[in-house]
């Protein structure tokens, strides 16, 4: 085989795109929020499936939605002090603490992809800087102020109940 043709295989297979037989594609997407589309000569889709692999960081009803209009750059919860605050995704505690007193006591965690979440108003921190968290763990326990939650895509914020 020619180096040519090697090189042509490797790009194929590393795509993300396969050909299974002729006038059929399956493409599989491997980014964190999974959408595998199946196309039979590009024309009609045969199936989409969505994984969604984001979670609420706290059971309660929202008080406040997000709104750029506003200046509300997350979301607002209405929890009762003392409820459990989970991860809603892998990642890895880059803040933990209180030094931005408004915020109260609060947690931000950086997941793939440029992803960050933060979590304020906690009663308690659960968790350190440097840790590496799973989705769903405990990280911290609500204090008596409205939860507030942020999503931010790198250092834009972004709306989290597009991903939640």
């Amino acid at each position: 085989m020619s180096i040519k043709y090697l090189i042509f295989i490797l790009c194929i297979f590393l795509s993300g795109c396969f050909t299974n037989s002729p006038g059929q594609v399956t493409v599989v997407e491997k980014s964190f929020n999974k959408i595998e589309v199946n196309q039979e000569n590009t024309s009609k889709v045969n199936k989409v499936k969505v994984n969604k692999n984001w979670s609420l960081p706290v059971e309660a009803s929202i008080l406040k939605n997000y709104s750029k209009e506003d200046n509300h750059l997350g979301l607002t919860f209405n929890n009762s002090e003392g409820q459990e605050v989970r991860a809603v995704r892998n990642g890895e505690v880059v803040y933990s603490g209180d030094k931005m007193t408004s915020y109260g006591k609060m947690i931000i965690i950086k997941h793939a992809y440029g992803f960050y979440s933060v979590y304020n108003q906690n009663q308690s921190l659960l968790v350190s800087e440097g840790d590496v968290i799973e989705k769903g763990q405990l990280i911290a326990i609500t204090g008596n102020k409205p939860f507030y939650f942020e999503m931010k895509k790198y250092e834009e914020p972004i709306n989290p109940l597009k991903y939640l």
